[in-house]
């Protein structure tokens, strides 16, 4: 008590009031959620040793300008206005210069040389009252395997020895085992307020000539495809940083659906101009690909090799960078890693104040310490939205994967042409969704989850994966061993378009033409979740998977083959002229329609509204097997007949029921006119409908 009272008089607490700035939060290293000061109309409170008549010592709070309005110390009842003067390059500290001196204040007086024991004096504010705890000081050493010593010490506090004598103050959790932490925190390492503002104008210069706005377009998606994430945008536009004058590493976590309609890569220079880039590679195990520039660009970010954890408590800068809609807004302020996350691969992962996702630190000399950037999903058979950021990442991980790029890209997420856009994996069997009742009939309740997981398989292709393996109609797939993935992956599939209910074939005619485009195919889709998180894991990789069959687990392995062509893949011409796009008969439709390969037919994949094909009946999703009474095999077929122009007599299909449209359509002659529709009204045939027809 002795002590605490002799130390009262040189202990005073800075205030530090915050604002909103744009809309945004004021968010710091000392609390993590500062609103609710603004929303309490009171200033954030923090203790403060004097060293001087006009210095201060405090935990830095590490927020930045834009949300301070004002710093202020107290002492007593008296407030005096403040203002940064250094920073501690290796403590969690900073010192406050005060317009005037504190009436009262004894600054403290540091005897380095005193002997212990020592005792720690800490200064908090507690409910509604400002309070002096004194305690001994444990002498609590440790050493880590790779031979780093410290000592423990409580969070900020001064150190005294049994008199009261002032010996040091520790600003870090961990310190030295020998005496260098002792002296007054006058004689720190420091950097001071005018060599950090040209730190930080320094660093400005950088990011805004190294960390550039890339704009990614794609193709539209086709309308039969399942959405992958991002809503089908034919745009994004994000952030990439240059790794040398001729690459840029952007920061996009593209899924490879996504990446295979990607058509170019354009990089805006901070003066506007545009740079186009060529895809190079994506990275595999993080949410991010390299392009290469068509020129070279001066600069690029030197990224540290160092040891992230070598950065402990060591004072460095920070850019939280962020695009808003085409423009890369940067705040720059110091920062420290307050903290360490063991992760992915026992990958060390810094913790620093700021928002992860648009945070990237600096050392004072330039160097990327840390970047945020995701670590890529390498397969899920859920549908789920990825974080839009990034995790805090070491930038020493970076270096490492980029001096061997064959070895950390994914040859499998890459941009693909729009016939391989819709290429996919398959096992060749049709599955169906389990639920509680078809888990409990097939007795594989415990197995999944009364029946949240797991599909009963329906139907087996011939000469497919599943055949070949002998997987059996019955059995139920209950989830996949891949290689080189670190955990089992639950088998999910989804209910597809009408589900359990069958197709509405008989309302079809009521059906008016401006739904075409949103009606469900009436076949169990070739792309599920399975056969994309297979396509997504890339052919030639090897996996197991996992069967219920006769009261036993059996498992079956497998190599991921791509599947035969599909409904979306298939091959499709379009008539302008009839207003109908068909699509070559796939082995999923065979099934759906019970037609073998040698049945004739197309599928008519889209009707336009108001078209020739339109107004004669013509439905989507019904076959034409004949144009004027010459069978059609394929698409090739059909688009030569047609080219005769003239009249055409189509033979349609509609499940069982047959019918025959005739329509006009252009001669080929060019001296001919352009025929209108003759017969809307389709005719009915009195041919019983067979497979062949």
């Amino acid at each position: 008590l002795a002590i605490a009272e002799a130390i009262k008089s040189s202990l005073a607490q800075a205030e530090y009031t915050v604002k909103f700035d744009k809309g945004e939060a004021p968010r710091g290293g000392v609390s993590t959620y500062l609103e609710h000061f603004v929303e309490e109309e009171r200033p954030l409170e923090i203790a403060a040793f004097v060293l001087s008549p006009t210095e201060v010592v405090i935990p830095d709070p590490m927020i930045h300008p834009r949300f301070i309005e004002a710093v202020a110390v107290r002492f007593g009842d008296e407030l005096v206005e403040a203002s940064p003067a250094a920073y501690a390059t290796d403590q969690n500290a900073m010192i406050l210069k005060l317009d005037k001196p504190l009436k009262g204040a004894k600054p403290l007086k540091f005897d380095a040389g005193k002997d212990g024991p020592y005792l720690a004096v800490t200064y908090e504010l507690r409910d509604d009252a400002w309070f002096i705890s004194v305690r001994n000081l444990s002498a609590k050493v440790a050493l880590t395997q790779a031979g780093r010593q410290f000592q423990f010490m409580p969070s900020c506090c001064l150190i005294v020895d049994s008199e009261g004598t002032a010996v040091g103050i520790a600003a870090k959790k961990e310190m030295p085992v020998d005496d260098s932490w002792k002296g007054s925190p006058l004689e720190w390492p420091a950097m001071s307020v005018a060599e950090m503002a040209e730190a930080l104008e320094k660093l400005d210069k950088a990011v805004s000539q190294d960390v550039l706005h890339v704009r990614l377009s794609f193709r539209s998606p086709k309308k039969t495809s399942r959405r992958d994430g991002d809503g089908g945008r034919t745009e994004h536009n994000v952030l990439g940083g240059l790794i040398d004058k001729n690459r840029i590493l952007v920061l996009a976590n593209l899924k490879p659906k996504v990446t295979a309609r990607l058509e170019r890569i354009v990089v805006r220079l901070p003066d506007g101009e545009p740079v186009a880039a060529e895809f190079t590679c994506t990275l595999k195990d993080y949410g991010a690909f390299i392009a290469t520039l068509e020129k070279p660009l001066p600069g690029a970010l030197t990224i540290s090799t160092e040891k992230i954890t070598n950065y402990r408590n060591k004072l460095l800068l920070g850019a939280e960078v962020a695009l808003r809609g085409e423009k890369v807004t940067t705040y720059l302020c110091r920062n420290r890693i307050t903290g360490f996350d063991m992760g992915w691969k026992r990958h060390i992962y810094p913790e620093a104040c700021g928002k992860d996702k648009n945070l990237m630190l600096f050392e004072a000399t330039g160097e990327l310490v840390a970047l945020p950037i995701i670590r890529r999903e390498k397969v899920s058979l859920e549908r789920s939205w990825s974080r839009k950021g990034g995790e805090l990442t070491a930038a020493a991980q970076l270096a490492e994967l980029l001096l061997d790029l064959a070895e950390n890209s994914d040859p499998g997420n890459v941009p693909l042409t729009e016939q391989e856009e819709n290429r996919l994996a398959w096992l060749g069997a049709e599955l169906q969704p389990l639920n509680k009742e078809l888990a409990r009939i097939n007795k594989v309740s415990d197995l999944t989850k009364d029946g949240e997981i797991g599909a009963l398989v329906s139907c087996v292709y011939p000469d497919s994966p599943a055949g070949k393996a002998d997987v059996k109609v019955g059995d139920v797939l209950i989830r996949l061993h891949v290689e080189d993935h670190p955990k089992p992956i639950d088998v999910k599939v989804e209910e597809y378009g009408f589900g359990s209910r069958p197709f509405p074939w008989e309302h079809y005619d009521r059906m008016p033409e401006y739904y075409y485009d949103r009606i469900p195919c009436p076949w169990p889709p070739a792309e599920n979740n399975l056969t994309r998180a297979l396509t997504d894991l890339g052919f030639g990789r090897k996996f197991t998977a996992e069967l219920f069959r006769d009261g036993e687990i059996i498992r079956k392995d497998f190599i991921v083959a791509e599947s035969l062509p599909h409904y979306d893949s298939a091959a499709r011409y379009k008539s302008d002229d009839l207003g109908l796009t068909v699509r070559d008969v796939t082995y999923e439709l065979r099934r759906y329609f019970q037609r073998t390969p040698k049945d004739p037919g197309v599928i008519v994949s889209k009707i336009e509204p108001g078209s020739k094909a339109s107004v004669a009946g013509i439905k989507p999703y019904e076959i034409v097997t004949r144009v004027n009474d010459k069978p059609v095999m394929n698409v090739k077929d059909f688009e030569e007949f047609i080219a005769e122009g003239g009249e055409l007599r189509l033979s349609i299909k509609r499940m069982t029921k047959g019918r025959v449209v005739k329509i006009k359509a252009k001669l080929t002659a060019t001296t001919q006119p352009a025929a209108a529709i003759t017969q809307p009204a389709a005719e009915k045939t009195d041919e019983l409908p067979s497979s062949g027809d």
